[in-house]
């Protein structure tokens, strides 16, 4: 089977680093790959890397009629099975290359936000177009949500992105991020991965963070991933009180992996937007307790009370409470630890994704042949 994944994103991403993990699975199936994307991008790069075949796509909008007539081009000269769009962008495209095209490939898309589905005639198209083949949402929320936007339930399957086990997974504290954090021995660490942003909600963690602490616990707060080293994230968090000393900002990191192992406890603050933290399924697959906003698919990853906490996205006092239960609780810290393993190694894997995406292509491809 011949697949062409498109995605316009250029900056490394969740959904970046799930087309190629999907590319990795597909071809160790045995199947050919190639990725339509900024080629000199962080996922062109990549995935070039990787050993993949990378061909430039770089959408300039939603309908850019000269990368869509190029990648029609494509289309026709390399005749895949399957064209999975990753990203909004390359939704669009695809579909219009289809359009052009004279070989018609099953087309899929993925949505991975839980953003309302913008309203109107060709938004609408958009989802509901006759040249959708199918539709992968990453969370049975998000499914419900292109259910209502009008697809029909039996094009949109719940296909779970995927976190690779043994990059992932419970270890001792690494002696270089510990020696990099300089941290008190024994101070919980209570550790936020996500782009800087209002939407994934740095304001809401240190906002509770000011509550635990009048309420006397001590505890380290770490922020990485890309903007949480800015002067921005410092100045709200010396605004909420939170001491200069009991705060890390790390900025973008590559070795997460590594960052986890100092972790006691994973927070997902995300107010809008989020569809299943990619965040919390590699604190959960490590063993590190999380602690959510029961935003679209964090429920459906993070069981309260057995693998985590949720709390009401955008509550600092409900987080608060939550944090301060984990944090209290060492023999709660393990139980979450020792579920969240199990939890994500049964559902949550790269292989389960990789197959059951595979499966999906099949029946699809079937359904076409019949």
């Amino acid at each position: 089977m011949k697949i062409i994944h498109l995605s316009e994103a250029y900056g490394w991403s969740g959904g970046a680093a799930q087309a190629l993990f999907l590319a990795r699975e597909l071809r160790a199936a045995g199947h050919d790959n190639i990725i339509a994307c900024p080629a000199d991008g962080d996922l062109g790069r990549r995935a070039a890397a990787d050993g993949f075949r990378v061909v430039h796509f770089r959408p300039k909008r939603d309908y850019d009629l000269k990368t869509a007539f190029a990648l029609a081009r494509l289309l026709d000269a390399e005749r895949p099975d399957v064209v999975q769009a990753h990203h909004p962008k390359a939704h669009a495209m695809g579909l219009i290359a289809k359009f052009l095209a004279r070989h018609k490939p099953v087309f899929i898309f993925t949505r991975r936000v839980s953003h309302p589905i913008v309203k109107g005639r060709f938004a609408r198209l958009k989802y509901t177009s006759r040249l959708i083949d199918g539709a992968i949402a990453v969370a049975d929320s998000v499914r419900a949500q292109l259910i209502e936007c009008g697809l029909e339930p039996g094009r949109v399957r719940t296909i779970y992105s995927g976190t690779d086990p043994e990059r992932f997974s419970p270890r001792p504290p690494d002696p270089g991020i510990v020696s990099e954090l300089a941290l008190p021995a024994g101070l919980p660490v209570v550790m936020l991965i996500g782009n800087f942003s209002e939407h994934k909600g740095q304001h809401v963690l240190a906002a509770a963070s000011k509550i635990l602490r009048a309420r006397g616990l001590d505890f380290a707060l770490v922020f990485a991933g890309r903007g949480t080293d800015s002067p921005e994230l410092k100045a709200l968090c010396a605004a909420a009180g939170l001491p200069a000393d009991r705060c890390r900002f790390l900025g973008l990191r590559n070795d997460v992996e590594r960052l986890l192992t100092a972790a006691s406890v994973s927070v997902n603050a995300a107010i809008k937007g989020e569809a299943l933290s990619g965040s919390i399924r590699e604190s959960m697959a490590a063993g590190v307790p999380a602690v959510a906003g029961s935003i679209s698919g964090n429920a459906e990853i993070v069981t309260d009370g057995e693998t985590g906490l949720l709390f009401p996205p955008g509550d600092s006092a409900a987080m608060a409470d939550r944090l301060g239960r984990v944090l209290t609780d060492p023999a709660l810290r393990e139980r979450f630890s020792r579920n969240s393993v199990a939890r994500v190694r049964e559902g949550f894997s790269t292989a389960i994704m990789g197959r059951r995406t595979l499966e999906y292509y099949r029946e699809l491809l079937s359904r076409r042949a019949a």
